[in-house]
């Protein structure tokens, strides 16, 4: 649980940090894990909501992104998925 705490800004809200960051998230478990800080329970339980539906993941990023911020996660998911088909 420290290490969460360490890993993640808990101080930023949760949709802005899944906008910003959820793309390289996706693979994100931290949300399979139930912590004894309330807060932190809640606010990775939303991150991980968030990042695993993705009309929702969109949402946010529309609401917290610019274009050029959102067009720099559309070539990194694209990216992202050619490196995955290279493999």
């Amino acid at each position: 649980e420290a290490h969460v705490k360490e890993v993640f800004p808990l101080e930023m809200n949760p949709e802005e940090f899944a906008a910003k960051d959820g793309a390289g998230w996706l693979n994100f478990t931290f949300n399979d894990y139930h912590f004894t800080d309330e807060a932190l329970n809640n606010w990775i339980h939303t991150v991980g909501k968030i990042i695993r539906d993705p009309e929702r993941l969109n949402e946010v990023q529309h609401k917290y992104l610019n274009e050029n911020e959102l067009a720099e996660m559309k070539k990194y998911m694209i990216d992202d998925l050619e490196e995955e088909d290279e493999s």
